[in-house]
């Protein structure tokens, strides 16, 4: 399976590439053009929110909040961004991921379902009182991403991202455009992360028909999961990025896409894409949809 991105700063040119389980150097494309079609905004703007909700298909009250945000996504379209991670014990061994359990550890969470906006720390809604990590219960989740949608954003994003039907590659395009400088001495570089989900899978999920019944077949006894994270293509905490003002910086990610991920089919229909840039594993800056076209 193929994992690698190709850098282009300004002028675009291919200037190096991570790769992942193979040795694919003669696959690597100049991706110029590709790169060039992301612009992300030079105007300076609030933060988007990230919201990671750590879920399993045996937590019922999972199901609660997946309802809830589903809702916030609609209340506020294009700020409001969600990765449901199935991972922990409730996770069942079903749809986890290589990801989930580090994701997990470093959130801190201490019951389910549970979630993190953008990573950050806030102390009125921490679920761990004395430790004082990023978790908070889904009932703070919208508060948390209000106070997150009105803070300033250092950074624009803009992506795009093509799927080949025929070879399962996946190509991801993205431009970041940082509107303040990098202000801690201590941080040389932030990290870009590229999240490859997945809608409309079904199976079971614990109080779903109760909870959630708007996402659930009762005719089937199914239940509609959304959201899901499928694969981090930047690995588990992303790739580096030297916060520059005042220059677009653009990358190209490729990633062929498994028939399977954990069991479950992979359907190229019901994909999306989020990215998202942050300060180490933690703090993310800011997050966007990547618009997918299927060749």
């Amino acid at each position: 399976m193929k994992n690698f991105f190709i850098p282009a700063v300004v002028a675009l040119m291919v200037v190096g590439a991570t790769l992942t389980g193979c040795n694919c150097q003669d696959d690597i494309k100049d991706d110029t053009a590709f790169a060039a079609s992301v612009t992300a905004s030079t105007v300076p703007q609030e933060k988007n929110a990230f919201v990671e909700l750590f879920t399993g298909v045996k937590s019922e009250q999972s199901a609660e909040g997946h309802r809830i945000l589903n809702g916030l996504m609609v209340t506020h379209p294009g700020r409001i961004f969600c990765m449901n991670i199935h991972t922990g014990v409730y996770a069942d061994n079903t749809y986890t991921t290589d990801f989930g359990n580090e994701l997990l550890r470093q959130a801190d969470i201490n019951a389910f379902p549970a979630g993190t906006v953008n990573r950050q720390v806030f102390e009125t809604y921490a679920m761990d009182t004395v430790n004082q990590g990023t978790a908070i219960p889904i009932r703070y989740i919208a508060n948390a991403c209000d106070l997150v949608m009105a803070q300033s954003a250092p950074a624009n994003l803009d992506a795009k991202a093509e799927i080949n039907a025929q070879t399962r590659e996946l190509k991801v395009a993205v431009a970041i455009y940082y509107t303040e400088s990098e202000t801690d001495t201590l941080i040389s570089t932030h990290k870009l992360n590229v999240a490859l989900l997945e809608d409309s899978i079904w199976g079971e999920q614990l109080g779903g028909s109760t909870l959630n019944p708007t996402q659930y077949d009762f005719n089937n006894a199914k239940y509609c999961h959304s959201n899901m994270l499928r694969h981090l293509v930047t690995d588990q905490w992303g790739v580096d990025i030297v916060p520059e003002t005042g220059k677009q910086i653009r990358r190209v990610f490729v990633y062929t896409i498994p028939e399977q991920i954990s069991g479950v089919d992979v359907n190229l229909d019901h994909l999306k894409i989020v990215v998202f840039l942050a300060k180490g594993k933690q703090n993310v800056i800011n997050a966007c949809a990547a618009p997918i076209k299927i060749n």
